[in-house]
């Protein structure tokens, strides 16, 4: 009796070691996208400022000719 309980539950052990394989590899895809999404997210910020800080130089050399 023991032995048929224990074949029997060896089928759902090894889908739910499958499923958490399978699911621990999908969390690792998407750590890896958020990472490189808050990398991204960090350079456009970084280029936002560079391009504020360039617009503000014009606006004060504009300023300077008069214009």
């Amino acid at each position: 009796m023991e032995t048929e309980a224990i074949i029997a539950l060896i089928g759902p052990l090894v889908a739910l070691v499958g499923v958490w394989v399978s699911l621990n590899s999908e969390v690792a895809k998407l750590k890896g996208r958020v990472y490189r999404l808050e990398n991204d997210q960090r350079e456009l910020k970084v280029m936002l400022k560079e391009c504020v800080e360039g617009i503000n130089e014009l606006k004060i050399l504009l300023a300077k000719k008069g214009m």
